[in-house]
């Protein structure tokens, strides 16, 4: 049996950020789109996204079968701790991600390479030109899991891709929606851009703050006022 292939932190992290995407996408039979789409959806050249995979079939997380495409079948590299993500409840995970989000942004100002601006950037920009409720998720969700890819932290990584994996539970369903838009989607992409533009500007403790400001705005649109900050 072949031992898995030891794997570089940028593609450590495109890994995780292809199994964000296989949980952001409501698919029965855990069915990946295809290698191209995948490609553009991710912002990554193909070679890339291959290396990607071939990880992902070492490890068991994917299975292609000839004729019918690829398919998740595992919980890719390590199953990690137990979640039963049922269970938890949307003001749970706007918690978490308080604690969390914007700790992350010091560590991917320091970390950050270009081709992870670049992504974050690609995400940025077509959530901007997102036009339903449920284009405008993927990429919301798919540019805070990009700025934690861009730390190189596997924990925060693993942390951002259960996060997301929570929000996608149809218990958010409603809720999100009662919350959303076209003036909400155009305030959040304003909160997201000032973000990356810190990011990008190497100003850890200027992202760090904005972060805070929009995931705590977004609690305010969802909970109400109550945490809206003066």
């Amino acid at each position: 049996m072949t031992a898995p292939r030891r794997i570089r932190p940028a593609l450590e992290a495109l890994v995780a950020r292809v199994e964000a995407e296989v949980r952001l996408r409501d698919t029965a039979d855990r069915r990946l789109p295809a290698e191209r789409q995948l490609a553009e959806t991710l912002g990554v050249p193909r070679r890339a996204l291959r290396d990607a995979l071939a990880v992902l079939a070492d490890h068991g997380g994917i299975a292609r079968q000839v004729g019918r495409g690829t398919y998740v079948v595992g919980s890719g590299r390590d199953a990690g701790p137990s979640t039963d993500l049922v269970e938890t409840s949307p003001v749970e995970v706007m918690a978490v991600r308080l604690a969390v989000e914007p700790e992350l942004m010091p560590l991917a100002v320091a970390a950050a390479r270009p081709a992870d601006l670049d992504r974050v950037e690609a995400c940025l920009s077509r959530g901007g030109i997102a036009e339903s409720h449920e284009e405008f998720e993927l990429w919301d969700a798919s540019l805070h899991q990009a700025l934690a890819a861009a730390t190189h932290n596997r924990l925060a990584v693993a942390l951002l891709t259960m996060v997301n994996a929570a929000r996608d539970q149809p218990y958010w369903g409603s809720l999100k929606r009662r919350g959303f838009s076209p003036a909400r989607r155009a305030i959040g992409h304003r909160e997201h851009a000032d973000v990356v533009q810190a990011v990008r500007n190497r100003d850890g403790r200027r992202a760090e703050e904005l972060m805070r400001l929009h995931l705590t705005r977004v609690s305010a649109r969802l909970f109400g006022p109550r945490v809206e900050p003066d």
